[in-house]
């Protein structure tokens, strides 16, 4: 029989029961044991990069499905999987073209959202530097053609303060995620732009994750919303999710889309 696994979080005062992770679970109030989840996220890390290991340099598709749909329902935009998988038919994923079918303004967000999601893959492998003007192309993308405000200058000078502190984080993994979840959760505080920001938001924190080698984290609308605002329960779950993605990309089966 195999020794219990232990809760990441030691049990606070106010303890309210989230979703379960199979590694451990949220405590408000709780202490995060560092060192065992330092410890386990490195060994999963270090068997993602090795050499043939079929994840180590491409995500599943899948992945980046999920966290489209999700992000989306996040910001309170309807969309189902059948929705999602229809925007991305005709080879989307890897060729990100399709002239010739008309789609509505909802899938080509969809599409331009993956698209964008595969971009800063691109980037990250190659460690390119995030531009700030590549994060506003990201916001006209996520328009899809809707009328926004334009970035003044003090939103300009924002985006580029933030985008400085992401090409460079931390080096060492425990204040790194620490800085990810307040620059996340501030962003959703405080909106860096008028219109789709969470949507921006989320696809800055996979750049930021992805810079500190880190894998993407799907959240789940339905439970994660109230957590994202909120520095302390925001870095507890992305521990969780920071987990799990690792076990999806070290399992040979991914989810389907409907597990969202």
């Amino acid at each position: 029989m195999g020794v219990p696994r232990q809760p990441f979080f030691s049990a606070g005062p106010s303890y309210r029961p989230r979703r379960v992770s199979p590694n451990g679970e949220i405590r408000r109030g709780g202490e995060i044991d560092w060192t065992r989840w330092l410890r386990l996220v490195e060994r999963k890390r270090r068997l993602t990069g090795r050499n043939g290991h079929r994840q180590s340099r491409i995500l599943p598709d899948i992945i980046l499905q999920l966290g489209t749909l999700a992000s989306f329902r996040l910001d309170g935009i309807e969309v189902d999987d059948a929705t999602t998988m229809a925007a991305l038919k005709r080879g989307v994923l890897s060729q990100g073209r399709d002239r010739n079918h008309f789609r509505s303004r909802l899938a080509m967000r969809i599409r331009n959202h993956v698209a964008i999601l595969h971009r800063i893959e691109r980037g990250l492998h190659r460690g390119e530097s995030l531009k700030t003007v590549a994060v506003v192309r990201w916001y006209t993308l996520i328009a899809s053609g809707l009328s926004i405000t334009s970035l003044d200058e003090p939103t300009m000078s924002r985006l580029d303060q933030l985008v400085r502190r992401m090409n460079s984080p931390h080096l060492r993994l425990q204040p790194a995620i620490q800085e990810i979840a307040r620059l996340h959760s501030q962003s959703l505080v405080d909106p860096l732009v008028p219109g789709f920001n969470g949507i921006l938001a989320r696809l800055l924190l996979r750049y930021h994750l992805g810079r500190c080698g880190l894998p993407p984290v799907v959240f789940h609308p339905e439970s994660d919303g109230p957590l994202l605002a909120d520095e302390n329960t925001l870095l507890g779950r992305l521990l969780e999710l920071i987990d799990e993605s690792y076990d999806l990309l070290l399992s040979e089966s991914p989810p389907t889309a409907a597990g969202v």
